[in-house]
């Protein structure tokens, strides 16, 4: 094997392919890439795949863990470490990221995440109303903070939301919408959940998930969805601005891998009112040139953000039995002409193969393609 064969990634074999394996340089992780089919295909399997050949190879990969599985697989690896929420890693949501000096730069910042927590989890936006008393909200505690930079704490910012809900009871809709957010918000102080966002630790920092090797995010042990969900972005977010203020790059600084990606990135049913974007897009569409790519992995491709599957060049198809889906993928896999005799093919693949297509540096039509074993192997899902 040729020492360039050996910096590759390997997906797996197909006879139609050179040498008869599929080999990708780390650089093409920049560019995106989504896999998708139905439960017990191999998903899970190509994450780890995945993830095992870059950080063994030296890149950052930092993969969202939602249900534990990879936390098990790579546990006391050489190279990966599991980091859980609550225990090793701690979120003032409600905290500006630390560059930011200005109180009303900071307080669009927290508002921002508190937008994408929103848009996820509840499948719609704050409400202008609900931006205006969290924007007042939060503008007045950082304006009179005697130390700037001292965190907000969920508990503490509720009881502030039940003050002004009781100074503006007599204003149309502003206890509705104090409500509201305290229904939202009020999970995130209670048991593991609120454990993970103790305003009196040291909040999480992304510098560190650069470093080489395997950094696993268990979020199982988050029994709230939405948590799961919030802790997601705020990684995702950090992550972003970490990546570009490190500027641009002509190789992979870091990998995000995010397995049922569509909790995180779902896609827009709403284009009449908003056009959603989430962190994960941002960076697909952004931060090629800073070395930083997303890996993002769906039982539905028809439930994940059409923006992650506009914007990847490689595309990993196991076996998919919906119409709708296997449509939506042959869309980006194949032109119109050439896709109908891929539809057999996606419906009838077997455990651990896929139709693999590239679209960029290299162009590689939906070949089949045998996946590789991992050597952390694990039940796929």
């Amino acid at each position: 094997m040729s020492l360039r064969a050996v910096r590759q990634v390997t997906l797996g074999l197909s006879p139609g392919i050179g040498d008869g394996h599929l080999r990708l340089d780390p650089l093409v992780f920049t560019r995106g890439v989504v896999i998708v089919g139905k439960s017990g295909t191999g998903k899970s399997h190509d994450v780890c795949l995945v993830t095992e050949q870059l950080s063994r190879l030296g890149y950052s990969v930092v993969l969202l863990d939602r249900v534990g599985e990879h936390a098990e697989a790579f546990a006391g690896k050489q190279g990966a470490r599991v980091l859980t929420p609550g225990k090793d890693l701690f979120f003032h949501v409600l905290t500006a990221e630390q560059s930011i000096e200005d109180p009303g730069e900071a307080t669009e910042d927290v508002l921002d995440t508190i937008s994408h927590y929103f848009a996820v989890s509840f499948g719609e936006r704050a409400t202008p109303l609900q931006q205006r008393i969290l924007r007042e909200l939060l503008l007045s505690f950082l304006t009179s903070n005697l130390t700037p930079g001292d965190p907000l704490s969920v508990k503490g910012f509720l009881a502030m939301v039940r003050r002004y809900e009781q100074l503006r009871k007599s204003v149309k809709g502003f206890a509705e919408s104090c409500e509201s957010l305290v229904s939202r918000l009020y999970p995130l102080t209670v048991g593991r959940v609120g454990s993970a966002f103790d305003e009196s630790k040291d909040g999480f920092s992304a510098e560190g998930l650069f470093q080489p090797g395997a950094h696993v995010v268990d979020l199982s042990p988050l029994r709230y969805e939405p948590a799961k969900d919030l802790v997601s972005q705020v990684i995702v977010k950090q992550l972003y601005q970490a990546a570009r203020r490190t500027g641009p790059s002509g190789d992979l600084k870091q990998l995000i891998a995010v397995d049922e990606a569509h909790h995180i990135a779902p896609r827009d049913m709403d284009q009449q009112h908003y056009h959603y974007l989430s962190f994960l897009d941002l960076i697909a569409i952004e931060n090629r040139k800073f070395g930083q790519g997303v890996l993002v992995a769906t039982t539905s491709p028809s439930q994940l953000s059409e923006a992650l599957l506009r914007n990847s060049s490689v595309r990993v198809c196991h076996l998919l039995d919906d119409g709708k889906d296997v449509d939506l993928m042959l869309r980006f896999m194949a032109n119109r002409l050439g896709s109908e005799g891929y539809i057999d093919d996606i419906r009838t693949l077997q455990l651990g193969e896929a139709l693999v297509q590239v679209s960029s540096p290299i162009t590689l039509q939906p070949t089949k393609v045998r996946m590789r074993g991992p050597e952390a192997h694990h039940s796929s899902s």
